[in-house]
């Protein structure tokens, strides 16, 4: 434990250089940090920018892009209605397969 009588001849000018030199420190790593958070958000920021102006479909260049983007969306209709019906026959055939695990 310690008492009050063993620092008598510590130099109480040091302890407290120390403590600056730690206060500096830390305030300099709370600042880069502050620093570091900004740089994140602006970035965060940039990004969603970016991304409602890719996601935002301005005017067409032509006719034909525009029947090409509805062949694309129908494609990928069918292509949606192919997985789900993928999903369902594997559902079925886990359920089986457990069935048979279970009987042997």
């Amino acid at each position: 434990m310690y008492a009050a009588g063993d620092d008598e001849g510590a130099d109480p000018a040091a302890g407290w250089e120390r403590l600056e030199r730690a206060a500096r420190a830390a305030a300099a790593a709370l600042e880069g940090w502050r620093r570091r958070a900004r740089e994140a958000e602006a970035e965060v920021s940039r990004l969603r920018r970016e991304l409602e102006e890719l996601t935002t479909l301005g005017p067409l260049p032509s006719a034909e892009a525009g029947d090409e983007l509805r062949r694309l969306r129908a494609e990928n209709a069918v292509l949606v209605s192919r997985t789900a019906e993928a999903r369902k026959r594997i559902t079925g055939l886990l359920a089986r397969l457990a069935v048979l695990e279970q009987r042997r």
